[in-house]
């Protein structure tokens, strides 16, 4: 499982970097958005996992699970809102949410490529 997450991990670094070139070699968005949205994307996944681990745990200390839960919902709404403070000609609202879609997408690609698990190697 730890190998699928590690993927989509890189599946996100991976397609934010696709869709912040295809914005500065065709001009259509703002590269820096895609960017800020697309390490949204990565900070939040990495949260999931983290308090998905952290829930998983045989018992999960309260002390642990709160500073989690609570740096993911911060997170949610300080980068947005902090991206809407840039200057327009650097970020916009499309390049953003261009950048922040690189999760779901990783998500679908990981899900039709191959699982690796139970496959000796």
């Amino acid at each position: 499982m730890t190998d699928r997450l590690t993927r989509i991990e890189g599946l996100i670094v991976s397609l934010t970097a696709l869709a912040a070139g295809a914005a500065l070699g065709f001009g259509l968005s703002r590269p820096l958005g895609v960017v800020l949205g697309g390490a949204m994307a990565l900070l939040d996944f990495a949260l999931i996992r983290r308090l998905g681990a952290a829930v998983l745990a045989l018992r999960p200390p309260v002390a642990r699970l709160v500073p989690l839960a609570l740096a993911k919902s911060l997170l949610l709404v300080v980068v947005p809102a902090a991206a809407l403070l840039v200057p327009g000609r650097f970020v916009d609202g499309v390049s953003f949410a261009v950048g922040v879609s690189a999760l779901p997408l990783a998500v679908v690609v990981d899900a039709m490529l191959p699982s690796t698990v139970g496959r000796v190697v």
